[in-house]
């Protein structure tokens, strides 16, 4: 996997080589980079791009916010499989999507070693208030309320925000300490969630 992940990356990069790069190309090719195990390098990539790291800079504005993109756009293709594999009642289908976006996160070996490399920087990108991956996960749980809960979903409100929140708790800081987090676990506290939400005691949230 990681393999083929580093040959599209130098695939991409043979690409851009014969005509002049992109914004597009730079947001790419950090994203081809970091699933290919890399450490995503502001000047590596200016290099392999033929840009000045002043027009990076210009195209992205800074390293964490490249990330916070990649890792975004990440949780949400991982949404959108949990998404489609999850079926059976209402109830089940919202913690099948959030065991699955849980399991997929586990799996990969390119957050993993991103983890390991820069504890401090992952966790930033997790949990913050304004992290693209928490508004792209609580958006997506929104949606899944919407389609399979349409005349409670405006009563759970603060569901969404609180399992995400939770969710990223129980699996980042497992991760950088070296432990595996449990996808399982996602599950026991989403359906607790629900439940709880249901029964008035979650205020809204973002």
């Amino acid at each position: 996997m990681a393999g083929g992940a580093r040959a599209s990356s130098s695939s991409a990069r043979r690409e851009v080589a014969f005509r002049r790069a992109t914004e597009a190309d730079a947001y790419e090719l950090a994203r081809r980079m970091f699933l290919s195990g890399e450490r995503v390098d502001m000047q590596a990539l200016a290099t392999e791009l033929g840009i000045s790291r002043a027009t990076l800079h210009r195209w992205v504005q800074t390293r964490e916010a490249l990330l916070d993109r990649v890792l975004g756009d990440l949780a949400d293709e991982y949404f959108t499989r949990a998404r489609r594999a999850a079926t059976g009642a209402p109830d089940d289908v919202i913690v099948a999507v959030a065991e699955g976006v849980a399991r997929a996160t586990i799996a990969s070996g390119a957050i993993s070693g991103f983890v390991r490399r820069e504890p401090e920087l992952a966790l930033r990108l997790m949990l913050r208030d304004d992290a693209s991956v928490r508004r792209v996960l609580v958006g997506r749980l929104r949606g899944v309320l919407q389609d399979v809960l349409p005349d409670e979903a405006e009563g759970l409100e603060g569901f969404a925000a609180a399992t995400v929140q939770l969710g990223l708790l129980l699996v980042w800081p497992t991760l950088v300490a070296g432990d595996e987090p449990s996808g399982e676990r996602v599950a026991e506290i989403c359906r607790a969630l629900l439940a709880g939400a249901r029964a008035g005691e979650l205020s809204g949230g973002r």
